[in-house]
């Protein structure tokens, strides 16, 4: 009961920080997907993917995971295995919604998609690099502040926190929007791995 309380409290106040956060879903009609995004000022330290400099104050996309969607993933599933498997599904559904959203007029300069997560294992076969974090003090703040995002939308996350508290280490995701486009492009041309 208290596990389910904490849930929904979290839930609500991540409702009330995408909109004051500007953290827009990538469709208008309802329909959820794995991933939402923002349009942000990167703050980090400089880092390259697919030849893309990033470096300090330059136009990034920001992306998010739709957590009221994983958590429901996460009550549904039992097994792990068959939460990855699940997991992937979302995302080869997702993608051409995301470069559709973000091909628009609205982020013509931001070049690279980012963001933080614990589910960065074989992100690369969709594209993605990922980076450990530069500065010891962030991956601190982000692993606690992942911890609590984890307890609110699995049941079991005390326990799996726990006894595999290796597996839960976050890591800096990113791509390219071309290759983002040329991988996932919802008109058929994507060339990502099955």
């Amino acid at each position: 009961m208290a596990g389910e309380t904490y849930r929904k409290l979290w839930m609500a106040w991540e409702r009330v920080f995408n909109v004051a956060a500007h953290v827009q879903n990538l469709s208008d009609d309802g329909e959820e997907y794995l991933f939402h995004v923002a349009k942000r000022r990167y703050m980090g330290h400089p880092f390259t993917v697919d030849g893309v400099e990033v470096h300090a104050f330059d136009p990034v996309i920001e992306l998010h995971m739709n957590n009221e969607l994983l958590a429901q993933i996460l009550s549904q599933e039992t097994s792990m295995v068959r939460v990855a498997v699940k997991l992937i599904a979302e995302a080869k559904r997702s993608f051409p919604a995301l470069v559709k959203h973000v091909s628009s007029e609205e982020y013509e300069r931001e070049q690279v998609l980012y963001g933080t997560t614990f589910i960065h294992r074989s992100v690369e076969r969709f594209g993605f690099s990922t980076f450990p974090f530069y500065w010891r003090w962030s991956e601190i703040i982000f692993t606690r502040y992942l911890q609590l995002v984890f307890r609110a939308v699995n049941p079991r996350a005390a326990d799996l926190l726990k006894n595999h508290a290796d597996t839960f280490v976050p890591r800096v995701v990113a791509i390219s929007k071309q290759k983002l486009v040329q991988l996932h492009a919802p008109d058929g041309t994507g060339a990502a791995k099955s």
